[in-house]
């Protein structure tokens, strides 16, 4: 303990001599028709440690760096002190290669080679991996030393970042030490000579650092938001600026709102409105649901439903029955159900049955599904959301996307706060009901279904241990599941059986029917990787990256080829957030019997809008959506598979909404 004490002591000292100048003759480059480099990624794609680990000392150093970048998708601790030796190699990409494959690992054995590394090797570019490798990896002693270490000279702005971004990353964990805050707000936004990427990951760590106090810190932030020019580094400024909660940065923040063309900036100012008291900000959310901007008017219509009051519910009636867009209408005619008072019944019930003639007579489908997810905002309505699931006597075929909205709606009823005074004297006789339901929903329901239902059975404020003599139908509807087709539904069951029981034991299954890569496909798009997706709202081009994950780029040309994606909806539209798109159910819940590995590298970051990742349920589990992001998103670094990025379109990418379309799919 003694020594990785001293070396994480030494590890943010400064080091005075310059970067080491490395006579490398061999560049370092991945070529797919190289047949070791395939080989390698073949064992990657077998998740075959031991094959790959031979070739972290062959004489080839772009051979010794794709099998480093393999291993950080592997994710094996086996592979830890194998890589620890290739911090020493003589080639500067190889040894970066390797800080990153240590950090994915993400296992604190990986934190004492990596500190030693730091203290011997002059490369800034190694120094700043391992940085940000320790804090996928380290502990929170290694988070304390990093939070009090001097601040670098403004010369090492790479070094910068990589301070940055082990702050961040520490805290994407968990790991949060107020001395952490304090060194971002004094040493990165307090300083305006700072890079501007370093800023960039500081503004990222302040956003989206839960329970942090910025309270203190309000003129740093004006000051930051009034100057700062980038949109990609304002929108994340802005939301760390209504942390702050205080007056001046609401007033900041209107100011800015008026004056910003960007959408994505204003979004994340209404996002930021509930920082403060909702009757000094509801003026404008209510002037947003006005805004030409899709985007804006949605999320508008998100802040009203969760802090809206009793008193303006009413208002969210009438504006939910004149919008003409079914996405901002059905949010708020849920904010008005749920902003009503509980004890004003006939009012809710007057709300739910003008939600429910709207849902019988809509024609879209997810209209209808939002409508009767907004109607699990009032208890009373849990008979008509079952039976919309549970049909008698109907032979028309139930929709997935209404299987996943009732059951999501009859969770939102059962988790309300309101619920017991809501129903009064029936609140017992109606949990009783609702159990049966719930029970129901994993029996003979829907996939989907059994997949929400296990998860709030997780609920730690509803006390469901109690509520079944046995939890036999648990594992009764996992074992009639597909696997891997079916893998998060089956690993949610699981995870819920083991808290339910007390059952330590559960641990998550795994893939193990893997696509293979397609090298002769590979080889014949040599040169060519452009393709073009038609959608129902324009053309988007986007550019495939092979050379870091040849099986998802297989995956995706052979079911493009196959017209697999064809017709298939964009389910999910999140505002400044991503479009997802590509299950063929239709509410992201659709899987197949193979599954694809998750293809992890360094040199591809979710750090610009357009980026296209893989969606997953988990490591591994990989199959056919994918989504395509509005803005930067770093937190998804090193989780999410990104295959493609998106070189023309960008502006139908942010028109597209829930519902839109793939018409099409052109390989050029």
């Amino acid at each position: 303990m003694k020594s990785l004490i001293k070396y994480i002591g030494i590890l943010f000292i400064i080091i005075s001599c310059e970067p080491n100048a490395e006579s490398e003759k061999i560049s370092i480059s991945v070529e797919l028709d190289n047949a070791v480099i395939q080989q390698i990624y073949n064992f990657r794609n077998s998740r075959n440690t031991k094959s790959i680990l031979p070739f972290l000392t062959v004489e080839n150093p772009s051979h010794r760096y794709v099998a480093a970048m393999a291993l950080a998708s592997v994710q094996d601790t086996s592979s830890i002190v194998d890589l620890a030796d290739l911090l020493k190699d003589d080639y500067e990409q190889v040894r970066y290669a390797a800080t990153y494959a240590l950090g994915q690992i993400k296992n604190s054995k990986a934190a004492p080679f990596l500190t030693e590394a730091f203290q011997k090797d002059s490369s800034r570019l190694v120094q700043s991996g391992i940085l940000e490798a320790i804090g996928n990896c380290g502990t929170e002693e290694h988070l304390k030393y990093l939070c009090v270490a001097r601040p670098y000279p403004m010369q090492d702005s790479i070094l910068l970042e990589g301070q940055a971004s082990a702050i961040y990353r520490f805290a994407l964990r968990g790991i949060v030490h107020r001395e952490g805050t304090t060194k971002i707000m004094n040493d990165f936004m307090a300083n305006s000579l700072i890079s501007g990427k370093a800023r960039f990951i500081a503004a990222n760590y302040l956003a989206r650092t839960k329970g942090i106090d910025l309270s203190g810190y309000e003129n740093v932030l004006i000051n930051n938001v009034t100057e700062e020019k980038d949109p990609n580094t304002l929108m994340f400024l802005v939301t760390a600026l209504a942390k702050s909660k205080t007056k001046r940065a609401q007033k900041t923040l209107e100011k800015i709102y008026f004056n910003q063309d960007d959408y994505r900036v204003r979004c994340n100012i209404l996002r930021g409105l509930k920082y403060f008291s909702y009757d000094s900000v509801k003026t404008l959310a209510f002037e947003a649901l006005n805004d030409e901007n899709l985007h804006i008017r949605i999320t508008a219509a998100e802040y009203l439903y969760t802090k809206g009051k009793d008193l303006d519910a009413s208002l969210f009636f009438e504006w939910g029955n004149a919008k003409e867009n079914w996405q901002v209408s059905t949010v708020l005619l849920a904010a008005a159900l749920k902003n009503t008072s509980y004890f004003k019944s006939k009012t809710k019930s007057f709300y739910s049955q003008k939600i429910i003639s709207k849902y019988k007579k809509s024609d879209n489908l997810y209209e209808k599904g939002a409508l009767l997810k907004a109607l699990g905002n009032y208890s009373w309505n849990y008979r008509y959301i079952s039976n919309e699931i549970f049909k008698q006597n109907d032979s028309t075929k139930i929709h997935e996307v209404i299987y996943s909205s009732g059951a999501e709606a009859l969770v939102l009823l059962r988790s309300s706060t309101f619920f017991d005074k809501e129903l009064g004297v029936s609140k017992i006789r109606i949990s009783k009901e609702l159990n049966m339901l719930f029970e129901k929903c994993i029996v003979d329901g829907d996939l989907s279904t059994q997949a929400i239902v296990a998860d709030f059975f997780m609920n730690n404020n509803i006390n469901f241990k109690n509520a079944y003599p046995d939890f036999a139908f648990i594992t009764e509807a996992q074992s009639k599941l597909s696997l891997p087709s079916n893998i998060e539904t089956y690993n949610i069951l699981g995870q819920a059986f083991s808290y339910l029981t007390d059952d330590k034991e559960f641990s998550p299954v795994k893939s193990n029917s893997f696509t293979e890569i397609d090298w002769p496909l590979i080889k014949a798009l040599k040169g060519k990787y452009l393709i073009k997706i038609q959608t129902s709202a324009g053309q988007i081009t986007l550019q495939l990256h092979p050379e870091a994950a040849p099986a998802t780029v297989t995956q995706f040309i052979h079911l493009a080829k196959a017209k697999y994606y064809n017709d298939k909806p964009f389910h999910r539209v999140v505002p400044n957030f991503v479009v997802q798109g590509g299950c063929s159910r239709g509410d992201g819940w659709s899987g197949f019997d193979v599954t694809v590995v998750s293809e992890f590298s360094n040199r591809l970051r979710y750090n610009k809008e357009g980026c296209v990742g893989m969606a997953s349920a988990g490591k591994d589990t990989e199959s056919a959506q994918f989504f395509i992001t509005h803005s930067p998103a770093l937190h998804l670094d090193g989780r999410y598979t990104v295959f493609a990025e998106v070189t023309e379109g960008m502006d139908i990418v942010h028109k597209l909404q829930i519902g839109d379309k793939i018409e099409s799919i052109e390989i050029n």
